[in-house]
Parts: structure tokens; C-alpha cells; sequence
């Protein structure tokens, strides 16, 4: 067993060296892609319309939005990866990226009254609304591309641990230029799996086409308390996720404002994307090369 154990170490020394040898190939992707949210993630709209007095009223939506959903919407998506391979085909891959989605990017800004309340009289005002919810995320992961070593096509697929920051914001502008908001927040762990097709267009550059899933919200979820400190309120910029459940006061649809229950939401997506690939280590030895001629 003791001549045994120093052979496994040498072994295992010699493999390591020969795999941290083949790290000189990294690569970098940039890519741009069609955000899709989906689960409690996804909302029909923020906004209810109500008759008050036979006038038509807007307000926010007390009954789904922010409780049972996020009211996202399709949006853009923007990423950048860095890669390094583990082995000298550039099959295995180490991967870090950082992407930024915007969600509801297609949804404009909405129109119509609402009701305030001053001295016991209702008062009608025009208003509009907007309403925008973001990710921001890191990412670490490994990919596989099992045919790379053709340099000219290959499958490939991915998992990544990734880091994410959620915001939105609502914005109610009256009259036209007089704006309040309130906005929300929160930074959560989740999962991504990502799947495509990589083409090398030269030794040094080609795109991809793909499609990834990102599981946003599995660790960190935060639940309401019903705690009056931390309300969703107008002109609040720190307000909470609340993506756990519970209940929350809210006087964002109400100027009275009430007590509301929340469900848990899972904050998933998907995103369809097109990609440039850069491998500079072929541009190097192409220069190289070059030079000795």
C-alpha cells in the first residue's frame, strides 16, 4: 500500500501538469438574444382599468401584479463569456460570463386617470405609467463541445452557477414632466443550462446559435412579513423582491393603500440568442507564423 500511494501521487501530479499545460486556448463569445420570461416571472399587465363616477381609471393592479407575478414581459438580452479549455481539442471548457436582461421592452408607456383623495374629495388626474424589470448575472460553469476538434462545427452545452441581481421600477408621471417611482430589489442564486451550435467561420473568429434557461431565484428567496416598515410604497427606491410569499402592505394601486397576500414565484426564463466567437490564440499564431516567413 506504500508503494502504491506515491505511484497514484505521481500520476495524478502528471496528469495535472499536462491538463494546466493545455491552458492556452481562451476564447470569448458576445452575444445578443430574445429574453422570454416565463413561470410567475411572466405578467399580462400592471395596470387595471375600473369606472369610477362613469370616468374610465387606471391604477396598478392589486390583484396579480407583484403577487402572483413579476409582470415581465419579452425584453433584449445582452451576455459576454470568457472561456478556457481543460484539454487540448478544446472540448471541456471553463466558462465565466456576465449578461444583462431587459425585460418588458416592447411595452410602452400606458395612459389614463387616476383618483386622489384631499380634503374627503375625490380628485381624477391624468397619468402615465411605466414599468420595466431587470437581471443582472454572473456567471461560472463548464461547457462540453464534443466535436471542437473538427474546427468547424459542434454541438455544445453548458450548466453555470449564476449570481443574479432582479430590479423593476414603476413610474407615474402626471401632468407630464411631474415623475414618482417606486422600485424593488434583490440578489438571488440560480442555475443556467445553456445548448447550441458553434460554427468557425476562420482559425480566429465564427458565431453561434443558441438557446439558454435560467433558473433565477433557487437560493436566497426572501418572504414577506407584513412588516408596515417596508411597504410598497410611491417614492420608495429600496423596496423588496418578496419573491417567497407572504403578505405585504402596498399602497401602490390604493392611495389607502391594504394588505396583501403574496405565492412564492419562480423567476425563470429563457433566452434565444446569436453570438460572435473570438479566438485570439489563432490570431497570435497566425502572426507568428507570419513573422517567420
Amino acid at each position: 500500500m506504500k508503494k502504491i500511494i506515491p505511484f497514484v501521487l505521481l500520476a495524478l501530479f502528471a496528469f495535472t501538469s499536462k491538463g494546466f499545460s493545455q491552458f492556452d486556448q481562451p476564447s470569448f463569445q458576445l452575444g445578443v438574444g430574445l429574453a422570454l420570461p416565463l413561470d410567475q416571472l411572466k405578467g399580462d399587465n400592471f395596470l387595471s382599468t375600473n369606472v369610477y363616477n362613469g370616468i374610465q381609471v387606471t391604477q396598478i393592479d392589486t390583484v396579480d401584479f407583484l403577487r402572483n407575478n413579476m409582470g415581465a414581459k419579452t425584453g433584449f438580452n445582452v451576455f459576454g463569456k470568457a472561456k478556457i479549455n481543460f484539454d487540448k481539442f478544446n472540448i471541456v471548457r471553463g466558462v465565466g460570463s456576465i449578461g444583462f436582461t431587459s425585460f418588458n421592452t416592447f411595452q410602452t408607456a400606458q395612459s389614463g386617470n387616476y383618483v386622489i383623495n384631499y380634503n374627503n374629495q375625490n380628485f381624477l388626474l391624468p397619468a402615465s405609467y411605466n414599468y420595466n424589470f431587470n437581471a443582472l448575472n454572473v456567471g461560472l460553469g463548464l461547457e462540453v463541445a464534443p466535436t471542437a476538434f473538427t474546427s468547424l462545427v459542434s454541438p455544445y452545452f453548458g450548466g453555470y452557477i449564476s449570481f443574479n441581481n432582479f430590479s423593476g421600477e414603476l413610474n407615474r408621471t402626471e401632468n407630464s414632466y411631474d415623475t414618482t417611482r417606486f422600485s424593488f430589489s434583490g440578489f438571488r442564486i440560480g442555475v443556467n443550462v445553456d445548448a447550441g451550435i458553434e460554427f468557425k467561420v476562420k482559425p480566429e473568429f465564427g458565431f453561434a446559435l443558441g438557446f439558454k434557461y435560467d433558473f433565477g431565484n433557487l437560493l436566497l428567496k426572501e418572504k414577506a412579513s407584513a412588516n408596515i416598515s417596508e411597504r410598497s410604497d410611491w417614492g420608495r427606491t429600496n423596496g423588496k423582491l418578496w419573491d417567497d410569499g407572504g403578505s405585504f402592505y402596498s399602497n401602490l394601486g390604493n392611495q389607502n393603500g391594504g394588505l396583501y397576500s403574496s405565492q412564492s414565484k419562480n423567476l425563470n426564463w429563457g433566452t434565444v440568442y446569436i453570438s460572435l466567437n473570438f479566438y485570439p490564440n489563432a490570431l497570435k499564431n497566425k502572426t507568428g507564423t507570419s513573422k517567420k516567413k
